[in-house]
């Protein structure tokens, strides 16, 4: 018998690498640097803004830090008052005497002092009459706690309203009703008194402008 004798060749050749290959940038130690530099200016961003509102509040950097306080109060004391009180009778005649008290010393006294703004309406022309003032000294945490009187009570009635509204509590409900009606009124009043007061500083930015403008002409010629 004839042997057949197979002959193969393998021809194995290590590959060769063409392509350059860019190191991982994601796991370098700068990117873990500069993630870590970014989450510290977060955290020191986030601690300023906590700082900033608590200094907004801060009672001692008041300019009339007593009447920060009587504002508060007051606007609580009708609220605490709905809730505490079971008695109908006696809960109508205090909580709707205190709402007056505050409504008017917010209108006539608090916001003078705290914003320097005031306003009444004249019931011939049914027009809403604004008085502003300066407010060069009053600081910005007078401004803070009186706005938040004001906002806050307005909420506080809308939600004891809805709740009395929605449960049918129809023995409330005038109640509800008749402080939230004060608080709004004094919160449009006040936005209304705001905002002319903004229009006056702007008309105020103008003809100084003007005026200065009026020196410079008549310095050059």
């Amino acid at each position: 018998m004839e042997s057949t004798q197979l002959d193969f060749k393998i021809d194995i050749q290590p590959k060769r690498v063409t392509d350059h290959i860019e190191p991982d940038l994601d796991l370098t130690v700068d990117k873990y640097d500069s993630v870590y530099q970014n989450n510290q200016q977060e955290e020191e961003i986030e601690v300023a803004n906590k700082d900033l509102l608590v200094q907004q509040y801060d009672i001692t950097e008041a300019a009339h830090p007593i009447i920060c306080i009587a504002a508060v109060i007051l606007t609580g004391l009708p609220g605490l008052s709905f809730i505490v009180l079971e008695d109908m009778l006696n809960t109508y005649v205090l909580v709707g005497l205190l709402q007056l008290i505050q409504f008017i010393l917010m209108k006539n006294y608090f916001g003078k002092q705290l914003v320097g703004l005031s306003w009444w309406i004249e019931i011939k022309g049914e027009q809403w009459n604004v008085q502003t003032q300066t407010q060069e000294k009053n600081k910005k945490v007078d401004q803070c706690f009186f706005w938040a009187c004001i906002v806050y009570g307005n909420i506080f009635w809308a939600v004891i309203f809805l709740g009395d509204f929605l449960g049918l509590k129809t023995y409330w409900l005038p109640l509800s009703l008749i402080c939230l009606l004060s608080s709004g009124v004094n919160l449009h009043g006040f936005y209304k008194c705001r905002g002319d007061h903004k229009r006056k500083l702007q008309e105020l930015k103008r003809e100084m402008a003007r005026s200065g403008l009026n020196i410079v002409g008549m310095i050059l010629k």
